[in-house]
């Protein structure tokens, strides 16, 4: 095989030579020139990294599935001799829930995935308790590191054996006649329980998939997107009842088995755009959909409102006094750097009452772009989360993405930490007994102040919904179905104190490299616009580190150079959408178009 050598050698250099071509074709002004190579081939990468290399891991979605916590997709950072590196996971990890864990016993799978499976930042992993399937590869954008492709529009299912690891299945191909009339979204809002899915608003995008690529601009998708898990099929509806004109993005949908005759999905946050100026959702009202009945409602909300904000995570949970309560956790005011507003702030919206309760304790570890469950019966499990508000001396954006996950290492080993939500407090460990969820003492003054009588709802028909109730089993997270239906009174309107607070993205870059070599001769060019504005930061003390199991990848001397992270927040179409390659010395600052809004109808599976 000597006789190859020479063509190798070429080839090294060939992409060497792309890559410095690539710095010299970054300018320092608002327009650059951008040339990524495309097919090249995509290797596995496990997500799971030495957790004294691990700094930090953001846009992975999550879910429970018996007792077994999975985590699939996202982008994370960590460091090999003194470098930075940043890839996207391609493989599915998974945590035990039936055992006891804690800084120095948690280990984390890695389950690898055949070809084909989308390898997704911002998307989602659904559950279906019947069946016992997950679903992926529908909703999400391809990363930004390492130019990965453009993954083809495809939806697959993964068998779990009980081990953390298992089985997939394409369910539907990329050849299938419903994508003629869906498309892939992201940064929608996600919701599923009861063996259905639902994606409301979001857009799409030039990473999104194969059939918007060249797109230069963010699409806005206004609708409601149904997956119904036993047909397979989606359907849509148009949404109209929602508030904010159909559309909006990096929100939160929870569903709560616990009222109306299917259950009810809590739609709150986020971000919207009304006539070209685009804005932070105020809490202080909460959209309500009914999936029997596909039916909106708005619903008021008093207490202690939280701030506006995005890219938090929700998770519920049932409690033994007959009430339902959300958690809401972390968020970022949609800025980067100095003018981020980072949250580490827990809300509870508890129900029927529509009523907000701050949890009391010191913040000190804000993150965003992280997902949270409900998992042993009283607990919530955070998964990562970026360093909205890292500062860079440089200012430039390519600096500032990188900074997000590597200006500080998260103080939760592998990004994963633990909160009580009976005791209110954060955990160094997990307990599998830890017994069903009872209502903390913020939540039972309030209700012992408030009698039931029913007049904090907005509407007659919702009243009669909250009327339905399921409590005969125990505390369930977002995945269950109701069991049998139970009339009980509604409960009593909350006192209120409300704030606000407005904040608006900024940010955009793109990287830029060209790779010179025989087998690649694709080039793209993209323009992006950006933005920015103000606020406040928060520190970010660290806290020791857990230990896993898994096998240290990425340790042994051969990794390359850093990448170039797009902004995780932004104004759509503002930014840039492609994907940076791994580079050293490019600052980009670019200006791009706006974007148009965009309803995609649909037959038979339906439309977006």
């Amino acid at each position: 095989m000597a006789f190859l050598h020479p063509f190798l050698y070429t080839l090294y250099f060939s992409i060497v030579i792309g890559t410095a071509v690539g710095n010299i074709l970054w300018r320092d002004s608002d327009e650059a020139a951008h040339l990524v190579p495309r097919g090249l081939e995509e290797r596995q990468f496990p997500g799971v990294i030495d957790s004294n290399a691990f700094l930090r891991r953001a846009y992975q979605a999550s879910t429970v599935a018996g007792d077994w916590l999975y985590i699939d997709g996202g982008e994370f950072a960590y460091t090999n001799q003194g470098n930075t590196l940043y890839r996207y996971s391609t493989t599915l990890l998974s945590v035990d829930l039936s055992k006891d864990w804690d800084n120095a016993t948690l280990v984390i799978k890695s389950t690898s995935k055949p070809n084909g499976v989308p390898n997704l930042s911002q998307g989602s992993l659904w559950y279906d308790e019947k069946s016992g399937l997950l679903y992926t590869g529908f909703t999400g954008r391809s990363s930004n590191y390492n130019s990965p492709q453009i993954y083809p529009l495809s939806l697959w299912s993964f068998k779990p054996d009980g081990t953390g690891s298992g089985s997939w299945n394409e369910e539907i191909n990329s050849d299938d006649r419903v994508w003629s009339k869906l498309t892939r979204p992201v940064r929608g809002f996600v919701g599923q329980g009861a063996g259905k899915a639902f994606v409301l608003s979001g857009v799409a995008m030039s990473l999104t998939s194969q059939e918007t690529e060249n797109a230069d601009s963010d699409i806005l998708l206004p609708g409601l997107v149904e997956f119904d898990m036993a047909t397979k099929k989606f359907t849509n509806s148009s949404a109209r009842g929602y508030s904010y004109n159909q559309t909006a993005q990096n929100g939160g949908m929870h569903y709560v088995p616990s009222f109306g005759p299917s259950g009810l999905y809590m739609v709150m946050g986020g971000l919207n755009i009304t006539d070209g100026d685009d804005w932070n959702i105020p809490f202080d009202s909460i959209s309500v959909y009914d999936p029997e009945n596909e039916e909106w409602f708005n619903q008021t909300a008093t207490g202690n409102i939280p701030e506006p904000r995005r890219e938090f995570c929700l998770a519920g949970v049932n409690s033994t006094n007959g009430t339902y309560e959300i958690f809401l956790y972390g968020g970022d005011n949609g800025n980067l750097g100095s003018d981020a507003i980072p949250y580490d702030e827990i809300y509870i919206l508890t129900l029927p009452a529509f009523n907000w309760i701050k949890v009391d304790y010191l913040p000190e570890n804000p993150r965003a772009g992280h997902s949270c469950n409900a998992v042993g019966g009283s607990q919530i499990i955070s998964i990562g989360g970026f360093d909205a508000n890292a500062k860079v001396a440089t200012g430039y954006f390519s600096d500032i993405y990188q900074s997000i996950l590597n200006s500080s290492a998260d103080p939760n080993t592998q990004g994963i930490g633990i909160f009580d939500m009976t005791t209110l407090t954060w955990a160094d460990s997990y307990r599998s007994k830890a017994g069903e969820y009872e209502q903390s003492e913020p939540v039972k003054a309030f209700y012992t102040s408030n009698p039931l009588n029913g007049s904090q709802f907005s509407s007659d028909g919702l009243r009669t919904l909250f009327q339905t109730t399921h409590f005969s089993q125990a505390p369930a997270s977002q995945s269950s179905a109701p069991p049998n239906v139970t009339a009980v009174p509604p409960p009593p309107p909350p006192s209120s104190s409300s704030g606000t607070n407005t904040g608006a993205i900024a940010g955009g870059v793109v990287g830029g490299v060209a790779g010179l070599a025989s087998v690649a001769g694709l080039l793209f060019f993209f323009l992006r616009r950006r933005r920015q504005q103000k606020e406040k930061v928060y520190p970010r003390p660290r806290t020791p580190e857990l230990s896993t199991a898994q096998t240290p990848v990425g340790l042994n001397g051969n990794a390359g150079p850093g990448g170039f992270y797009e902004p995780p927040k932004q104004r759509f179409g503002e930014m840039g959408n492609e994907p940076l390659v791994e580079m050293e010395g490019a600052r980009p600052e670019m200006e791009g178009g706006g974007m148009s809004p965009r309803e995609m109808e649909g037959e038979g599976h339906g439309r977006l």
